[in-house]
């Protein structure tokens, strides 16, 4: 779980492979929750009702950039299709994918950061 800089708390779900961990982790090659977490702690920049789009670049010791890395959230109770719910209407179905701009996998060394 993450806190953005507005105080939402956004969950990264086991998922399946329409959204969550599953979803993304193998696909895009993003194992590690830091990856989420440093794109969670900017502010959404773009919001559609209840989808947010987080971005951010991620770079190496060295200063290098890694990536550009886009994270997708429906925050809300339910998905936008309305496929999956959560019983809980207070909770949020959380991160629904995350990827690097530009490739089809993000590089092995996104995940040492």
């Amino acid at each position: 779980m993450a806190r953005t800089p507005t105080g939402r708390h956004i969950p990264t779900r086991q998922g399946n492979r329409e959204f969550g961990w599953v979803h993304f982790s193998g696909p895009h090659n993003i194992k590690s929750p830091k990856v989420i977490k440093t794109a969670l702690s900017e502010h959404p920049e773009k919001k559609q009702g209840h989808r947010l789009e987080y971005g951010a670049v991620l770079h190496n010791g060295l200063g290098l950039i890694l990536a550009r890395v886009r994270v997708i959230v429906q925050y809300h109770w339910e998905t936008k299709g309305h496929k999956y719910k959560l019983a809980d209407h207070s909770e949020k179905i959380g991160v629904i994918t995350a990827f690097c701009q530009g490739v089809n996998k993000c590089p092995n060394a996104l995940n040492e950061v």
